[in-house]
């Protein structure tokens, strides 16, 4: 009985014109079921430069741990990702454009390359420790896309989905080991961590208004007493390859998680911040162009991996992370271990690797800047 009024309370407050705004966002965001009623498929924490950066949750209809099944399946879907460290606008962007590249065939990306530059772009800040990023998809809606609460894109293709949902369980995912747990295959413990900071993690109530801040809500002149009119917010339209032992040539020879500060500025201060950030110009044909070359890096390293003879004789398996730069003429300018396997013989390997593969080739001319960055995992494991 009390939860009927209240629910009878809450349907009349969300058809008033001056609340429509504000209940779409604070019962969006601390409500999930209020726009999909999907089950938390798997949860995993990508950790990069010894730190956790990001939990990943993803969210379907019906539980499967067939990644070719969930991508295919025509129902409803949710990557979630909540924020346990700041990143800047580019890294991120990085961050998704690399692995996008690697996981997608051109034909595919180059129809929704406009669309998935909107997705990345949409906020205006810069992901932050505490903040919750959501890319859905709905058979009759499409693909959106919500950050704290607020719907910044709406009705895109599905494919747009299809795009990033690769990124995390397509053929080349951040490491195996984030992959399997997002299709369930992980042990109690392994799943119990992820899902609890999946649980937890929570935006400040000012980034919260942030967000909100990035709608345009439409002014409304009465000239003389008429039925209320609606506002209506205007909607602003990485990667690991596998080594099998047998296949290559032999060789001869996490921190704590802190939640996000209770001392929160205001949403004006927070503006005033994120505008004096760099903007990122990125367009399609430098989409494009990224990812027509990230593959031949990549394919020119994964040829130069040899699993070292002492690794394999000793079982040792894992993902090493590297961090490499190239010149425009594809030299290699500095490479990096940026989160080491347990094993020192597969962190000395992933490095070698780069060493041996270059030169790369030249950067093309749709790339615009004097050098390009790569954050590639490279995952050993026996089969």
């Amino acid at each position: 009985m009390l939860y009927n009024r209240i629910e009878a309370f809450l349907t009349d407050f969300a058809h008033r014109p001056a609340a429509a705004l504000l209940f779409s966002l604070v019962f969006g965001l601390f409500c999930p079921s209020a726009y999909s009623e999907l089950s938390l498929n798997g949860s995993a924490i990508y950790k990069d430069l010894g730190k956790q950066q990001f939990v990943a949750g993803l969210f379907v209809d019906t539980i499967q741990d067939s990644a070719s099944t969930i991508q295919l399946e025509d129902s409803p879907k949710r990557m979630e990702v909540r924020m346990l460290n700041n990143y800047s606008k580019r890294r991120w962007l990085n961050l998704w454009m690399q692995s996008i590249s690697i996981n997608n065939d051109r034909e595919s990306f180059s129809g929704s390359a406009q669309e998935v530059i909107d997705i990345m772009q949409a906020p205006k800040s810069a992901p932050q420790k505490g903040d919750i990023i959501e890319y859905i998809y709905h058979p009759t809606e499409g693909t959106s896309m919500r950050f704290n609460g607020t719907e910044l894109v709406a009705n895109y293709p599905k494919n747009v989905f299809n795009i990033l949902l690769r990124t995390w369980i397509g053929p080349i995912p951040p490491s195996t080991t984030f992959k399997e747990q997002l299709l369930g295959l992980e042990t109690a413990e392994e799943a119990g961590e992820a899902e609890g900071l999946l649980s937890s993690i929570q935006p400040t109530s000012s980034r919260v208004a942030l967000a909100a801040s990035w709608i345009e809500v439409p002014v409304i002149v009465e000239a003389a007493p008429e039925p209320e009119a609606e506002i209506i917010a205007t909607v602003a339209a990485s990667p690991t390859p596998e080594v099998d032992a047998d296949s290559l040539p032999a060789e001869p020879s996490d921190e704590s998680t802190e939640l996000a500060s209770t001392s929160e500025p205001t949403a004006e201060e927070q503006a005033v911040k994120e505008a004096a950030e760099e903007e990122i110009e990125f367009n399609v044909a430098e989409a494009l162009a990224q990812r027509d070359y990230t593959p031949l890096v990549v394919a020119q390293i994964y040829k130069s991996i040899a699993y070292p003879n002492r690794a394999v004789q000793k079982n040792q398996q894992g993902t090493v992370r590297i961090g490499l730069v190239v010149d425009r003429s594809g030299e290699l300018l500095s490479v990096t271990a940026t989160q080491e396997s347990d094993y020192r013989l597969l962190n000395q390997a992933a490095l070698k690797a780069v060493r041996k593969a270059a030169p790369f080739p030249n950067l093309p001319e749709g790339i615009k800047a004097d050098s390009f960055e790569l954050n590639l995992p490279i995952t050993f494991r026996l089969q």
